[in-house]
């Protein structure tokens, strides 16, 4: 069923927007004929703290990382024909909407982004504050974001674009606001039209004998077509054409070791063991992914 991903800088007020909306659910579910594929819904929170997720993961890449696919997992566990997912993180990187905007479309179900809209100085005041009756919109749970954290995430936050499929469609709450538009969210995710999926997101059987074998081929060749530019240019940083894709590779400035690429290459194929796509889309995906991988 419906994925509702949360988005907005630290301490915004996310998390009350999040049960407001799994208040409003839950009683839209109870109120529901019992005749009626609404009455079987279950709606689950899932925030970093239902996940033992503390502030301090984002001074970290490596552990940022890590935080992300652990709400990745949780989410991609709980989402069914029966079940509301309500992805209440900060979700500022637009990267990894699309990643969630993605398996939920596999699933043919529907998502949108409820962005919690408020000035950078009200978050502040918000984390600031050790009052459990601060004006945060309940989102201070006494476990405030270390000053530096706070400033580097507003400072990396990708506010969502309702023009972006993977960020559609957008409700915006701003902060002054009691409630966000409960009914509108419910009919666009509830109500809404049936999702169709596409090659880059569904899953089915390999309708080429060789495509396992193409995937680890091609995924390999950019790995060495990266490597060598490296070597060649003696730094990591610029834009890489890939040969028969339309996508351009856009590496870091620092030079991307060998592990870390057969790292990302492992998980790429891991995720798409079950598509079926041809050679030059599978160039396109992967490169895709590289580019969020190291941005």
């Amino acid at each position: 069923m419906p994925l509702i991903i949360i988005s907005g800088y630290p301490r915004s007020g996310k998390t009350t927007r999040a049960r407001q909306l799994q208040s409003f659910f839950a009683s839209q579910i109870a109120a529901a004929p019992a005749s009626s594929p609404a009455s079987r819904l279950r709606v689950h929170l899932v925030n970093t703290e239902s996940l033992h997720i503390p502030r301090t993961v984002y001074r970290d890449a490596r552990s940022e990382k890590e935080a992300r696919a652990t709400e990745y997992s949780a989410v991609k566990r709980l989402l069914s024909a029966e079940d509301v997912v309500i992805a209440d993180g900060l979700n500022y990187i637009k990267g990894f909407r699309y990643q969630l905007f993605c398996e939920a479309k596999a699933l043919q179900t529907p998502s949108c982004v409820v962005h919690v809209a408020a000035p950078v100085d009200v978050c502040r005041g918000n984390n600031s504050s050790t009052s459990s009756s601060s004006t945060d919109n309940g989102d201070n749970d006494g476990n405030n974001y270390p000053e530096d954290v706070f400033d580097n995430l507003v400072f990396r936050f990708e506010e969502p674009n309702g023009m972006a499929r993977w960020d559609s469609p957008l409700f915006t709450v701003p902060h002054v606001d009691a409630t966000p538009d409960l009914l509108g969210i419910w009919d666009a995710v509830a109500r809404g039209a049936k999702v169709v999926p596409n090659h880059a997101t569904v899953l089915k059987p390999p309708a080429e004998n060789d495509y396992l074998y193409e995937l680890d081929k091609t995924t390999q060749e950019i790995v060495a077509v990266v490597l060598e530019h490296q070597r060649s240019a003696g730094d990591g940083g610029g834009s890489l054409p890939v040969a028969e894709c339309e996508v351009v590779l856009e590496l870091p400035a620092r030079t991307v070791t060998v592990a870390q690429l057969q790292r990302v290459r492992r998980q790429f194929v891991s995720l798409n063991r079950q598509h079926s796509v041809g050679k030059r889309r599978i160039r396109e995906l992967f490169v895709e992914y590289v580019n969020r991988e190291f941005r």
